[in-house]
């Protein structure tokens, strides 16, 4: 089976007072991305960092 790659690049730009907050809740964006991705079994790896 062939294999293909896909690179995804882009800007969250977050409202908050505190970087904590921001780090937060890009972390729950990343997390809702790589669920979605696991739920489509083809895809065996996912590479998401800050």
């Amino acid at each position: 089976m062939k294999t293909f790659n896909a690179e995804f690049s882009g800007f969250i730009e977050l409202s908050t007072d505190q970087q904590c907050d921001a780090e937060i809740m890009c972390e729950r964006v990343f997390r809702e991305i790589r669920e979605v991705f696991a739920s489509h079994g083809c895809i065996s790896d996912c590479k998401i960092s800050i």
